[in-house]
């Protein structure tokens, strides 16, 4: 995005709408941008990424172990990529699979002790680093930009997108 729209604050000017376009390629832009940010808050040693990391993290919230579509779901990633993903983690004893109680085709996922450690030691201070990119933003604009941001996922789930609500995984 290339301009900045005026707004109360400019005195004299009026408001220049910004088009739906626009919020799009700035979101986009973004993505990009927060990625970078994420893979250089992740520990750079142990071949840690972003999904990998956004995995374990995400398996510290479940109660209970979950399905691999479940998981990767809000990753968007295919059954073949989270598989891969899983054997990755499993082989290195972070997490384990098991089987689903009623239905013994199914295996789900959950944390080893291993893994558990190095989501706290590890991925929790990275995550902390990450999330002071917000640091710049003041209590307000930051209920206000989560309350924007749940106002676009809302929009996308009224449109037959399954879009998680913030806090879920």
């Amino acid at each position: 995005m290339s301009r900045t729209p005026s707004g109360p604050d400019s005195p004299g000017e009026t408001a220049t709408p910004v088009t739906g376009h626009e919020l799009l390629a700035g979101f986009s832009s973004l993505r990009k941008g927060l990625r970078q940010w994420m893979d250089r808050n992740i520990p750079a040693d142990g071949g840690m990424t972003v999904p990998r990391a956004t995995l374990l993290m995400g398996l510290t919230l479940k109660s209970e172990p979950s399905g691999m579509g479940e998981l990767g779901e809000p990753l968007g990633m295919s059954p073949r990529n989270m598989t891969v993903l899983v054997d990755g983690l499993e082989k290195e004893g972070l997490v384990r699979r098991v089987g689903h109680p009623q239905d013994r085709r199914v295996k789900l996922v959950e944390l080893t002790p291993a893994g558990r450690r190095v989501v706290e030691q590890e991925l929790g201070p990275s995550h902390a680093a990450a999330a002071a990119l917000f640091d710049d933003f003041t209590p307000e604009e930051r209920a206000e930009l989560l309350r924007q941001l749940v106002k676009v996922g809302d929009s996308l789930r009224t449109r037959g997108i399954d879009v998680p609500s913030p806090g879920q995984s």
